[in-house]
């Protein structure tokens, strides 16, 4: 018969009443094609799946959608938003339909009007490419509460610090927070073969990004974009590194960061993607 020391049945006991911390995740996700293809992209989100706590409900920061002040999702049952304008015929027979929670959404903007950042939850909107195309391979059930966020075009790099920390005590409640858009992207630059070798600059871009990241400096990464805005062909517009800075603000000091995948595609466009994890 097995045993195990009154010492080592205690710790277990502790780490299982341990309140989870739930991870965070910035996902460069490309386009819109990336839902309906098998690639190392897709896998990487479907095996990050296996290593991520089952979340209560899941708040995407979308690059897919800009307002005036920022917006949550407070729809009961948000619709499936097809915005991109190189959707292939294909995209259009996935169906991702998962359930809203307004009163997330409500926190969501508490959260954000205390920290003095303008908010409102938004009953008509859906859930755009940035969420679903990401979550159709990590949640492919549907079955998890979705709302979504948008980013204000009143919200600067250094701003959206603040809207990061806001949220950062989420994940306490079992909230999975995700960033979904782009560390480096160039639409005017794209290449139409999705496996087209990376632009030099794009790829030394990507590398001073990610050294950022890593050291975990939300404030960094921030100035960083705003030295590069509309300088760098890396960076023509912020809608999309604007989630990574968001995310990053959520690190906290006993938090750990590491990149689930590192890739380009289209020659201009970095899929890295991160994870903060806590311990």
């Amino acid at each position: 018969m097995k045993w195990q020391p009154a010492c080592s049945i205690l710790n277990n006991m502790s780490k299982a009443l341990s309140p989870i911390v739930m991870p965070a995740l910035f996902v460069g996700h490309g386009l819109a094609i990336n839902a309906a293809l098998n690639n190392d992209f897709t896998e990487s989100l479907r095996s990050l799946r296996t290593r991520l706590p089952s979340p209560d409900a899941i708040a995407v920061i979308s690059a897919h959608w800009s307002t005036p002040e920022v917006r949550v999702t407070s729809s009961p049952f948000p619709k499936q938003i097809f915005d991109s304008i190189e959707f292939q015929e294909e995209l259009y027979a996935i169906s991702y339909a998962p359930p809203g929670k307004p009163d997330l959404a409500d926190t969501i903007c508490s959260l954000l009007l205390t920290a003095g950042i303008n908010a409102k939850s938004d009953s008509t909107r859906g859930i755009d490419y940035g969420a679903w195309g990401i979550l159709v391979h990590l949640f492919p059930e549907a079955q998890i509460p979705v709302v979504e966020i948008s980013l204000s075009y009143h919200i600067d790099t250094k701003k959206i610090v603040d809207v990061g920390k806001a949220l950062a005590q989420l994940r306490n409640e079992r909230i999975l927070l995700i960033g979904s858009g782009a560390l480096v992207q160039n639409l005017y630059e794209i290449s139409k073969n999705i496996k087209a070798k990376p632009y030099p600059w794009a790829l030394e871009a990507d590398r001073k990004i990610a050294a950022i990241i890593q050291a975990g400096d939300a404030s960094a990464l921030s100035e960083f974009a705003l030295q590069n805005l509309g300088r760098s062909p890396a960076m023509p517009t912020p809608e999309h590194i604007l989630p990574a800075i968001a995310i990053l603000a959520m690190k906290e000091k006993d938090d750990r960061i590491s990149f689930f995948h590192e890739s380009f595609q289209n020659a201009s466009i970095s899929m890295r993607s991160f994870i903060i994890e806590h311990g």
